[in-house]
Parts: structure tokens; C-alpha cells; sequence
């Protein structure tokens, strides 16, 4: 389960940079070649006098509205507006290699640490155990918002996944996964896999046991519906922090796709930009200004009409560890959505989309702690 990561936004950037260069370049040498053929007429007769007269004329008047190149000068001035278009392109395009290649560094540095037993995640499949539903949510309305999903994540301590189905209208099943964020922050990776290991090996496309376990706790959660569950369900991704880099992640696996319909995905405090999340499924990224870890990624999120990042002013310092909290978030979306509406750009319309999950009648809760089957301390 590995995932290219890379910079849609820039790359996406770079490419427009290039074809508007083209259109304005093309714009440049047609006024440029018009303005050759419609030079100063050859004053041979009385007529010829008054068209030059005219011809001066328009050529004022262009200085006029233009500036003092006149029609010639803007010929240039498109010229050189192409020249500057070529060199943004340049720079999006060495700023997108440049963020793969920290993330290459990072991955790197990341496996030389584990042959010392650090940051090292093993390939033996994760163990998924069934516990004792603990989440507090009313049966009969649900999820009423993105804000009840991201509470949702809220007690998910010892590596808890929350796995919710949800009555759709037609009386089928829908799927919310809730991922918890991270939870161990030692290097020396332990039964937990909700941890520092999995940052640095997720954040970097590489596979991961826990995202391998929220895979199969979705998994035993849909074979205990039985019949009710069916390939067309949709499946709602939810995550905080780490939880919204492994939502991500799924989300953008192909394996993962071919076996579960993913039809949105919410993410708070997390850096996702650089994950090819599929059009074809609608993203909620909750950010909050002051909160450091969404822009760990060095990169701006798409902007595009399936992603919707809601990003708040942050009220203190500029960066403040502390905004990153699960409530925080919580916070910021309950005030989002009780705002006016359109007063929060896309927040609507997400939420419109998603409403063959929000507010519908909750059929089962099942929570499962995932686990890593073996342990290596350093030697």
C-alpha cells in the first residue's frame, strides 16, 4: 500500500504558467506582425495625406489608453509577460522537485534508522481485535456535520479505529472510518502503531502497518453486516492529524479503492497536499492558521472544485503547537458551520455532497484496536 506523493498543486501550476506563456507569446507576435503589415501608408496622393493623418492619429490615441510604447510597446509588453510566465513555470516546477526530494530524504533517513531498530514498521500483518463500542452519538441523527465527524475521533486511545455504518436513504449501508492521530512519539516503534514510525513512513508514501489495520478493521466491520453490506457503499474517511495523512493514503491506493467505493474524505491538522486523492472523491481539509503540522508538507493544497480546504486566521502566535488539538478542530468547524451560509467558501457544498451520510440514522458501531504482531526493541 505505497502512494506516490508529489505536488498536484504545483505541478498543476507549472503546466497552466506554460500555456498561458504560449497564448501570450502567440497574442504578442500576432499585434506584432499586424502592426508590421498596417505600418505608416506611403503618402503619394491628397488621400494618402489624410490616411497617414488618421494613422497618426490612432497611434496617439493608442499611446493614450496603452502607455508610451503605444501598440508596439504592448507588442513587447506581452513579449516580456510571456518570458516572465516561461520563468514562474521554472520555479514551480524546481519547487515541486525540491519537495520530493525532502521527501526522499526524509524516507531515506528514515530507513537508515531502522537498522538500528528505529523508526522501522515490519512486514508481518497487523492484529485487529474487536472491543467494547464506546462512542457517544445520538442513533437517530447521526453525523449531523463535518464537525460530528471530526468528534467522532475523540477517545480513540490505544490505537482504537472507529468503523460506523449509516442508514442511506434507499435503505442501504454507508461507512464512516475514523483514524485516530498519533499517539506514540517514540522512534522505537512498539504494539501501538499509531506512532512517530508511521509519520515519517506515511508522510512519504511508504506503506504502513496502521494503515493496513484501519484497512482491515473496515474490512471486519463489513463482513459482520453480512448482506447489507454491498460493493456500491460509500465509505466516509475521517482522521485527525496522522489519521488524516493514513485517510489520505487509502484514499489514494488504488488496492484500496478497487475494494471500497471511497466517497469522501475529512482531514483536520494534517498535511495531505502532496497525496493524489482521485477527483472522483470529495475532500474536507480543515486547517487551523496557527497550527504548524498541516504545512508540514511544503506544499499548498489542490485547488480544485472536489477539494475544499477550510482555513481559519490563527488568533495567536504565529505558530503555536498548541491549535493542533483534536477539540481545537472541533471548535473551528462547529463555528464554521453555524456561520451564514456561503460564508464559509465550499463548507456547504461538501456537505450537501455528503448527505447520503450526514444525519442519517447510525445501524451499527463497531471499534477495533489495531495492533503491530511483533515488537523490536533496539539491540
Amino acid at each position: 500500500m505505497e502512494v506516490r506523493v508529489r505536488s498536484e498543486a504545483l505541478v498543476l501550476a507549472a503546466g497552466r504558467a506554460d500555456e498561458v506563456a504560449d497564448l501570450v507569446r502567440a497574442s504578442a507576435h500576432h499585434l506584432a506582425s499586424a502592426l508590421a503589415r498596417a505600418g505608416p501608408p506611403v503618402v503619394r496622393t491628397v488621400a494618402g495625406v489624410v490616411l497617414l493623418a488618421r494613422w497618426a492619429r490612432v497611434d496617439a490615441e493608442s499611446v493614450l489608453v496603452i502607455g508610451p510604447g503605444g501598440l508596439w510597446g504592448e507588442a513587447t509588453a506581452l513579449e516580456a509577460l510571456a518570458l516572465h510566465l516561461r520563468a514562474a513555470a521554472k520555479v514551480y516546477a524546481a519547487v515541486e522537485a525540491s519537495v520530493a526530494a525532502v521527501m526522499v530524504g526524509v524516507g531515506a533517513g528514515a530507513d537508515l534508522a531502522a537498522r538500528g531498530g528505529w523508526l522501522t514498521d515490519g512486514s508481518s500483518m497487523p492484529g485487529v481485535s474487536l472491543l467494547e463500542p464506546t462512542l457517544v452519538l445520538d442513533r437517530e441523527q447521526g453525523f449531523r456535520g463535518a464537525a460530528d465527524l471530526v468528534a467522532a475521533g475523540e477517545g480513540l486511545d490505544g490505537g482504537r479505529v472507529r468503523v460506523v455504518e449509516v442508514v442511506r436513504g434507499d435503505g442501504g449501508s454507508a461507512w464512516v472510518v475514523v483514524v485516530p492521530g498519533t499517539q506514540e512519539w517514540s522512534p522505537e516503534p512498539g504494539a501501538n502503531p499509531f506512532d512517530l514510525t508511521t509519520d515519517l513512513r506515511a508522510m512519504t508514501g511508504g506503506a504502513t502497518l496502521a494503515a493496513v489495520g484501519v484497512a482491515a478493521a473496515l474490512e471486519v466491520a463489513r463482513s459482520r453486516a453480512g448482506p447489507r453490506s454491498t460493493p456500491d457503499d460509500p465509505v466516509v474517511l475521517v482522521g485527525h492529524s496522522q489519521g488524516g495523512i493514513l485517510a489520505a493514503a487509502l484514499a489514494s491506493d488504488a488496492g484500496f479503492a478497487a475494494r471500497h467505493r471511497v466517497t469522501h474524505i475529512v482531514t483536520s491538522g494534517s498535511p495531505v497536499a502532496l497525496f493524489p486523492v482521485p477527483s472522483t472523491t470529495r475532500v474536507l481539509a480543515v486547517e487551523r492558521g496557527d497550527d504548524p503540522v498541516p504545512r508540514l508538507d511544503l506544499t499548498p493544497n489542490p485547488d480544485r472544485s472536489s477539494w475544499v480546504t477550510v482555513r481559519t486566521q490563527g488568533e495567536g502566535p504565529p505558530v503555536d503547537v498548541r491549535s493542533h488539538g483534536l477539540a481545537g478542530y472541533v471548535g473551528t468547524l462547529r463555528a464554521a458551520e453555524g456561520a451564514p451560509r456561503g460564508t464559509v467558501a465550499g463548507l456547504d457544498g461538501w456537505q450537501a455532497s455528503a448527505a447520503g451520510v450526514l444525519g442519517r440514522p447510525v445501524r451499527s458501531v463497531s471499534e477495533l484496536r489495531v495492533e503491530r504482531g511483533w515488537q523490536n526493541p533496539r539491540s
